[in-house]
């Protein structure tokens, strides 16, 4: 099993979003901790669950996912599964 060791994974946008009136033009992601996967548990949709998990690694704040293009979730998403050890299947 492969486990991306680096603290933080620098991800540039493909389209910037602004929060709290700054451009954000890149996520800078810490790595997983035990307590965010529990708080992200907490969350019922997996839609809230990739909502709550991106915002809390990149220290944003919950409404600036929904700024986020679809692309760049996707890219966030397989660098917090890479954290965790897995990658998803392609269908």
């Amino acid at each position: 099993m492969t486990t991306d060791i680096r603290k933080q994974v620098r991800y540039t946008l493909v389209e910037k979003i602004t929060i709290e009136g700054r451009e954000v033009t890149e996520a800078i992601l810490r790595r997983i901790k035990g307590k965010d996967i529990r708080d992200m548990e907490r969350h019922e949709s997996d839609l809230d669950k990739t909502a709550f998990i991106i915002s809390r690694l990149a220290g944003w704040p919950p409404e600036a996912f929904d700024e986020l293009d679809a692309e760049d979730i996707d890219a966030l998403g397989k660098i917090i599964e890479g954290f965790m050890g897995r990658r998803k299947r392609a269908a």
